[in-house]
């Protein structure tokens, strides 16, 4: 038996799915081990082992054929500010790029915060100023050379930062989008003279137009390459020990995978790859049920994260803003807020309004009723406290819970300061947390145009499928669905993958374009993407390739990307008229009917190229229906508040392993499985499909 293995490793806990030639799926689920992911990882794998039944995980590990994984050290290298001591290399007389940034900027901040000229300051600089060199040289914006770049001049920058230590380096010199030369050069003599240095060049990690912000992604890049690749490389002799016939295969924040090398290289590409796993999972199953217009939410122990998928299309971000710098690393657009099942309820001093998040209490000491030393009142304390989890089958009954102490804590810290019951306190608690998540919801779609009511919500991650029906029936959203791997969506989206390598250049045209120049820009781009895939040993019929453009109005700033064509042959006049047009109608439809502005003319500003390299996609396998009653699979009934009720009602719980495909059954319900649980409420009704999916239909 050969196995497919993906596994995802988030803030709180890996998870794990074992795909095997049959279609069936196995999950594996355990806590993340921050000091080194890797034993998470395997805690998670020897998990998916045990219910495989198998005698260990090298077991499992030895049969697999494939090895997806997402990590998170680029995140948390991030957010902890514990990457590597970075120097920049720079341009005589623009070194202070990334220092300066765009001014007083409200990137990355709330609409409260941008509102408060107080927080209008700009972040911590990941690289300072002491740490910054510049060297002689100059190209200019055609790629002439003016000034040469020479040997001494590099010494001379990158001597004294070695001095205090600096472990990587980036090199960001300017006008290097039209001649690489003198980076090259600079890189090739510190490899030589000191061949642990990381060294990152902006001409690789991000060719295109913007000084800061290449510089901005130059430097993140060589900040967390040291340990991405650290991790990375240790993760891989693990493997290798217990025998894994090919290296694994690294999640990147577009939504393909790479191998540990090509993400050592663009480690910047795997920053929040996590969730873009799991928007990638819920467009596979999408397909697989039929439906092309998706909200893929995902909630887990910290964060509440949205994205969205439409007409089968998932929506990317060009420039994204991470850590308040905008940086040039292409990621699956996604939204997200500190609203998880670990964040914390707490009362405003000043106000004395109840508040949920954004501070979360982690998966150490995490919430009160996990008994690991935590004290404060958060969003699981609630749902216990509520009813709708069982303390003694939380993951299965690998972990039980305490619910005297969750009550404690909520009925201690908010309860008693606010007047009221315990359960009434939950019951807000839960209330807030969801408003959270719908207004999220509602900015992801409203905001840019969608209407949610077109939409069928999926619900993924260990948190969401207890408040979906809720936060979805806010949006008027119809239907709900619950993926059978739903708390390990992440890893599902991962043996989905296709290996995906991206490329691009900057160049200005204005139409009509000169169809040779269009042309010459992508050739090289397509060689290199070429000899990638037949590296990576895919034939030309596993291969697809796609050109687009980055095209606006002239005299605007605001670009839209758009496909051009798809496969090698060289673009003709008929491309060119039908990119004019689809220009337009993209333009009216994201900015609203009659926005558009022909009589401007169009600009192209940057060029893109996606190789895809097609694996084997995972053959699910599809269950007969076995008819509508749901009896058999009722195992108790226990006390759970629901809003509409105003106080715990007797509920049915009912077994998920004992539900088959077709059953059917009203809220209010609960519904338990290993790894999750699910609340069906009061007129809402579930049905298992064929997948063993949970789909709910909401009334609203």
């Amino acid at each position: 038996m050969e196995y497919t293995i993906g596994v995802d490793i988030g803030g709180t806990f890996t998870d794990c799915v074992v795909l095997d030639e049959q279609g069936l799926l196995v999950v594996g689920k355990a806590l993340s081990t921050p000091r080194d992911f890797s034993v998470g990882a395997m805690d998670a794998v020897r998990d998916a082992a045990q219910n495989l039944g198998l005698k260990s995980e090298d077991e499992l590990i030895r049969a697999a054929r494939f090895f997806f994984h997402a990590c998170t050290i680029g995140d948390n290298t991030l957010v902890t500010r514990a990457g590597a001591k970075t120097g920049l290399i720079a341009t005589r007389g623009f070194g202070d790029a990334i220092l300066m940034m765009r001014g007083l900027t409200a990137e990355g901040l709330t609409e409260v915060e941008a509102a408060h000229a107080s927080s209008l300051t700009k972040p911590e600089p990941i690289v300072p100023k002491t740490f910054i060199g510049e060297v002689a040289e100059r190209v200019d914006y055609k790629g002439t050379i003016l000034i040469p770049l020479k040997a001494d001049e590099i010494d001379r920058a990158v001597e004294p930062l070695l001095e205090k230590g600096v472990e990587s380096i980036a090199i960001c010199l300017l006008w290097s989008i039209a001649n690489p030369k003198h980076e090259k050069e600079a890189a090739e003599l510190l490899r030589k003279k000191y061949p642990n240095l990381y060294l990152s060049l902006s001409s690789e990690v991000a060719p295109f137009l913007g000084e800061y912000e290449r510089t901005a992604t130059t430097v993140f890049n060589a900040y967390i390459g040291p340990r991405i690749s650290a991790y990375l490389n240790n993760l891989q002799r693990v493997l290798r020990k217990k025998k894994l016939r090919d290296e694994p295969l690294i999640m990147q924040a577009y939504g393909g995978v790479l191998n540990v090398g090509a993400t050592a290289a663009n480690a910047v590409g795997t920053i929040e790859s996590g969730p873009a796993a799991g928007v990638v999972g819920s467009r596979y199953l999408g397909k697989l049920i039929g439906e092309d217009n998706v909200l893929a939410t995902d909630m887990g122990g910290t964060t509440f994260k949205v994205s969205v998928i439409h007409d089968g299309v998932i929506e990317k971000d060009y420039n994204p803003v991470i850590q308040r710098h905008r940086i040039l690393s292409t990621k699956i657009w996604v939204e997200s807020i500190g609203a998880g099942g670990g964040s914390i309820a707490w009362i405003d001093p000043e106000t004395g309004i109840l508040k949920v998040g954004p501070q979360g209490a982690g998966a150490s000491p995490g919430p009160a009723c996990y008994r690991s030393g935590g004290t404060e009142p958060t969003v699981s304390d609630a749902d216990l406290v509520l009813g709708y989890l069982n303390e003694n089958y939380f993951l299965g009954g690998k972990i039980r819970l305490d619910k005297k102490a969750a009550e404690s804590a909520v009925a201690e810290k908010i309860a008693a300061p606010l007047g009221m019951s315990a359960i009434e306190a939950a019951s807000g608690i839960y209330r807030i947390a969801n408003a959270h998540m719908s207004d999220l919801i509602r900015k992801a779609t409203v905001e840019r145009g969608h209407d949610p009511r077109e939409f069928v919500l999926f619900a993924f991650g260990g948190a969401a499928p207890v408040h979906a029906g809720r936060y979805a029936g806010d949006l008027g959203v119809k239907r709900v669905v619950i993926p059978l791997t739903a708390s390990v969506h992440g890893a599902t989206g991962l043996i989905s993958s296709d290996v995906l390598y991206e490329y691009g250049r900057s160049d200005h045209l204005i139409a009509p374009f000169d169809l040779q120049r269009l042309n010459q820009n992508f050739s090289p781009l397509i060689a290199q993407a070429r000899r990638d895939l037949v590296a990576r040993g895919f034939q030309d019929a596993e291969m697809e390739i796609v050109r687009s453009l980055d095209m606006r109005y002239r005299y605007q700033v605001h670009e839209l990307t758009l496909s051009v064509a798809t496969g090698t042959g060289d673009l003709e006049g008929h491309d060119l008229d039908r990119l004019y047009e689809n220009f337009h109608a993209l333009y009216e439809k994201s900015y609203g009917r009659g926005s558009g502005y022909r009589e401007a003319g169009m600009e192209v500003m940057t060029f893109r190229l996606t190789a895809r390299g097609r694996l084997k996609k995972p053959n699910i396998a599809r269950l007969a229906l076995d008819g509508k009653d749901s009896a058999r699979a009722m195992k108790s009934l226990r006390p759970v508040y629901f809003e509409e009720y105003r106080e715990p009602v007797e509920t049915a719980i009912y077994e998920f392993d004992k539900l088959k495909p077709g059953n059917e059954l009203a809220g209010p319900a609960v519904i338990e499985t290993p790894v999750t649980t699910i609340v069906v409420n009061p007129k809402d009704r579930a049905t298992m499909d064929e997948f063993r999916n949970i789909r709910i239909d909401l009334e609203n």
